[in-house]
């Protein structure tokens, strides 16, 4: 069952671009970009969840969102991604708490692209 979708803006310094959805499943929530999707790269890049569009890499809030929600890494290069990307939220990861879908990098703590989520 589809319970929301988004499009992505990029951040500060980077390219991106695409849509998501989020479909819930019975081992939790799948997240799937279009296939448009583009990203120019980052190392460690990965996605994450939080409360509100996070707009600060040094907000304590958006450190630990993005540690606490790290559900699937892109890659382990720096290298542009395209093409459809998906990811599995796990159950133990309550998705009607969280608002916004975020591309963080984990290796220099970065906002790298930010997908508000409008639910269905």
């Amino acid at each position: 069952m589809l319970i929301g979708r988004g499009t992505f803006s990029p951040g500060v310094g980077h390219e991106m671009r695409g849509s998501f959805t989020l479909t819930q499943q019975a081992n939790g929530v799948l997240m799937v970009t279009s296939t448009d999707f583009f990203f120019d790269g980052s190392p460690a890049p990965g996605w994450a969840l939080s409360k509100g569009v996070p707009e600060d890499a040094n907000d304590p809030a958006v450190r630990q969102a993005a540690v606490e929600t790290d559900f699937q890494r892109l890659t382990d290069r720096i290298e542009p991604v395209s093409g459809q990307q998906s990811g599995l939220i796990p159950n133990a990861i309550d998705i009607n708490d969280y608002d916004t879908l975020f591309l963080w990098c984990y290796q220099v703590p970065f906002i790298l692209g930010v997908g508000p989520i409008e639910r269905e």
